[in-house]
């Protein structure tokens, strides 16, 4: 009798060992593809970032400082009503390409035909916010250039590429977005070197570039599949889609719609510091973002999986360390070489020094974000959303009104993303998550 433990034993053991072996070879396997499809994307973003980087630089550098506030406020308008170019399809063409594909054809058609309405209608909606706040910057004609840009060429390139990431073909999707960024680049090479260095000049210069970046887009990166028009799919869509667009456009709000409440407070250098320390920020969030793009795709394709919350409050941890980390490298080197980016950039230098707490949280906003498109709670997305933009611009216009010097004001605004970033917590984990408990 004693000897049958030791034989179950010996006969146990194998099967163990071979069970055991064969979930760290598919865990091994499993890492190993995540890590090359970030790596693809990163690449694509990496080099993105560096084009950009190079974009920002001639850019920030070339045009003056009220210059480069009025382009980056006309941008924001621009980039803010275009949420609704397309009116919101572009997610249903994402959603298709990562888990329905033969359906794709029709929503990418149905996005055209979206897209050739809403152009129009965006144009004419950024008419009032022209003659409120930017008749005496630039002319009608320069704005609406910079408007046709941000609701209208862009949005294609975006859309293309946000389609390329959800088949899977990563390296597509990086190509077309950093062909087109380079594009924009050599658009700033060419400003540089004409020798009229103002926003009426570069308006002209952008609008011809991007649209150049669009018709690549088209032509070359856009998937070979036959587009079917199908009404009952627009009009069944279409509150869904609205939906969206309205959650988006308050979502992208809550980033762009300061330099606007700026303008409108501040002197237009103020807003020229702003937008250049803003952009500083997002160059730290590039990692970030391409994991969101392989994130939120896995979140679609696992559908429904409970006990989400540990897992999604490690990952906030993840996103707050690296943000706080790659802000705080940068801060290091521009102590060190104040004009490594330009006398222009050096000058927003004071605000990043105090924005000590904005990558973080305006990182983590963002999660919240994807967590809520994945989940398709868009009807809560877009409340949350409208709210936190009206917090965010009524609490900057206070601090405008009542604190002089970018240092004081600034500072706050640390405060103020903590508390939106606490509102949208609460909300996440209360409504998204905690309804899943009970399904």
């Amino acid at each position: 009798m004693s000897g049958e433990p030791t034989n179950t034993l010996e006969l146990d053991m194998p099967v163990v060992v071979s069970r055991a072996s064969r979930l760290r070879e598919q865990f091994e396997r499993n890492v190993r593809a995540q890590f090359t499809n970030y790596l693809q994307v990163f690449a694509g973003t990496g080099v993105r970032l560096g084009l950009q980087a190079v974009y920002f630089f001639i850019l920030a550098n070339t045009l003056s400082l009220r210059d480069m506030g009025v382009f980056a406020s006309t941008s924001a308008t621009g980039i803010m009503i275009g949420c609704f170019s397309g009116l919101g399809f572009s997610s249903f063409a994402f959603r298709a390409a990562a888990g329905k594909r033969r359906a794709l054809g029709g929503h990418l058609a149905v996005f055209y035909v979206s897209w050739l309405i809403s152009l129009p209608l965006c144009l004419a909606a950024s008419l009032p916010v022209f003659y409120l706040l930017f008749t005496t910057s630039l002319s009608l004609t320069a704005f609406l250039l910079i408007i046709v840009v941000e609701a209208g060429t862009w949005r294609i390139v975006e859309m293309i590429h946000q389609v390329n990431n959800g088949l899977g073909r990563y390296a597509s999707a990086s190509l077309v977005i950093s062909l087109g960024t380079a594009l924009r680049t050599a658009g700033a090479v060419a400003f540089m070197a004409s020798g009229k260095h103002d926003v009426e000049t570069w308006s002209a210069v952008y609008v011809i570039f991007n649209l150049a970046a669009m018709v690549l887009a088209v032509a070359v990166y856009q998937p070979r599949i036959k587009l079917r028009w199908r009404p009952s799919l627009f009009f069944g869509r279409m509150r869904d889609a609205l939906m969206f667009a309205i959650a988006y456009c308050a979502f992208i709000s809550q980033n762009e719609i300061d330099k606007v409440v700026m303008l409108s407070l501040a002197d237009q250098s103020t807003v020229g510091i702003y937008a250049i320390a803003s952009r500083i920020i997002d160059f730290t969030s590039v990692p970030i973002r391409t994991f969101y793009v392989l994130y939120s795709r896995k979140l679609i394709l696992e559908g429904r999986v409970h006990d989400k919350i540990g897992r999604s409050l490690g990952v906030e941890i993840m996103i707050a360390l690296i943000s706080t980390i790659a802000f705080a490298g940068l801060l290091v080197v521009l102590s060190i070489w104040p004009t490594l980016l330009g006398h222009n950039v050096a000058s927003a230098t004071p605000l990043l020094a105090v924005l000590l707490a904005v990558p973080a949280f305006k990182n983590l906003l963002e999660y919240h974000s994807e967590l809520f498109f994945a989940y398709q709670r868009m009807t809560m997305r877009a409340v949350l959303a409208t709210s936190q933009v009206a917090l965010k611009a009524g609490a900057l216009a206070l601090l405008l009104i009542y604190l002089d010097g970018i240092a004081r004001w600034g500072a706050w605004l640390n405060t103020i993303y903590i508390g939106l970033y606490a509102i949208s917590a609460a909300i996440v984990y209360r409504y998204v998550f905690g309804n899943e408990k009970n399904e």
